[in-house]
């Protein structure tokens, strides 16, 4: 084996707030994927398609997702890590703290 991570491998897991993700390489757009020079990168979870939570119902979030509805923070920069919301975990995951998100 060359040592270069293929599609599908693990990378990690990473245990955050009380729960455990998978990360495995991948592209997150198909042009990365036809790409000559693009090897393929760790994928974190798309909490915004398919929500998760901690056992108190508090969304997580990664650092660099976009900016939901309930943003407040920089305009120019309208990313998950740039709200007064976010509360910063392990590995850029982090939990949003804003009320109207959670679950019961």
């Amino acid at each position: 084996m060359d040592g270069t991570a293929k599609e599908g491998d693990l990378y990690k897991c990473v245990t955050v707030f009380g729960k455990t993700f998978e990360l495995r390489y991948g592209y997150y757009e198909e042009y990365e994927r036809r790409s000559k020079y693009n090897e393929p990168t760790p994928i974190y979870p798309n909490f915004a398609a398919s929500p998760q939570y901690t056992e108190n119902g508090i969304p997580f979030v990664t650092e660099m997702q976009a900016a939901c509805e309930r943003y407040e923070g920089n305009p120019d920069c309208a990313i998950c890590y740039q709200c007064r919301h976010f509360v910063r975990g392990e590995e850029l995951f982090g939990l949003c703290m804003c009320r109207a998100r959670r679950i019961d």
